[in-house]
């Protein structure tokens, strides 16, 4: 490795708090995972930042300043290399008392997300530029056992869990689906940022992220200004996070069987207004998108 790339690998892993800071931001006090200046909103996770007001995100120190400062990689390097060497973080003990179920997202192990992408566009038709720009968001990532990773935010953008999907089948075809530990579905979920800083008009609710995807990639099934989000598995009623978005309709897009014909009825019950919206063909949104490739 050259004295250039040695440099650069260390820009590269500031800690994101640190360098928030000497770009101008301040925590938030109700939410420290959040970090305010004027025009911009950071949620950092992590090596993982993400711009609210943007809708922006990446990965790693370079990336933040290359995002605030619009400055060349060099200048980001630069600058990087010019602060101050982080005092060691403390971690304090946990309270006597505290839950045992605190969140805990895999780690992101990037050696292995070629394989993931290539799975999931590959066998499961997701486009390539959707996969890396979640990935650049801090969306989408590769954990350890080469599970595809997919972030669970409240509606404000905090972390609150993450689902799991195995993107290395059995001998019958079947792939891993879980959660993962410590994630509260009743607190947020998998949705795709709107693409403007305006109010979603109408929900779509899909059984998954893979579906939340893949539907975003059908928009000629879809209204206009439609916010796509996974509720990780069937919900009976419509989660308060998601009602946060106040948007004027409510489209239930479950799968085409059984379950989800129950479940979709189950909200029409609680929720008058609810409109059922299933793929015209095969069981979920990710089946009709293969159709469509």
């Amino acid at each position: 490795m050259t004295s250039r790339q040695r440099r650069a690998e260390r820009a590269r892993n500031k800690p994101l708090p640190q360098v928030a800071r000497r770009l101008g931001y301040r925590t938030d006090p109700r939410n420290r995972q959040r970090w305010k200046r004027p025009g911009s909103v950071l949620a950092i996770n992590g090596r993982k930042f993400f711009d609210h007001r943007t809708g922006r995100g990446g990965g790693g120190a370079i990336d933040l300043v290359l995002h605030v400062r619009g400055c060349s990689f060099r200048e980001a390097v630069e600058f990087l290399n010019g602060l101050p060497a982080a005092p060691p973080e403390v971690h304090p003990a946990a309270p006597q008392g505290s839950p045992a179920s605190a969140l805990r997202l895999p780690r992101p192990c990037p050696a292995l997300w070629p394989a993931v992408q290539r799975y999931l566009a590959d066998s499961r038709h997701l486009c390539r530029r959707l996969l890396r720009r979640c990935r650049q968001q801090g969306l989408l990532w590769a954990d350890r056992r080469q599970n595809a990773v997919f972030l669970c935010r409240d509606r404000s953008g905090r972390p609150v869990g993450a689902e799991l999907a195995g993107t290395r089948p059995d001998p019958r075809g079947r792939t891993f689906k879980g959660l993962a530990k410590g994630s509260r579905k009743q607190r947020g979920g998998f949705w795709l940022p709107p693409p403007r800083e305006v109010r979603p008009v109408r929900l779509l609710l899909t059984e998954s992220a893979l579906d939340a995807l893949s539907a975003s990639l059908l928009p000629q099934e879809l209204p206009a200004a439609t916010l796509i989000a996974s509720t990780a598995g069937i919900a009976r009623r419509i989660p308060a996070w998601l009602c946060e978005f106040r948007a004027s309709a409510v489209l239930c897009g479950y799968d085409s069987d059984e379950p989800g014909q129950l479940a979709a009825e189950a909200l029409q019950r609680r929720h008058p207004g609810l409109r059922r919206l299933r793929p015209p063909r095969g069981k979920d949104w990710n089946e009709l998108l293969q159709t469509r490739i």
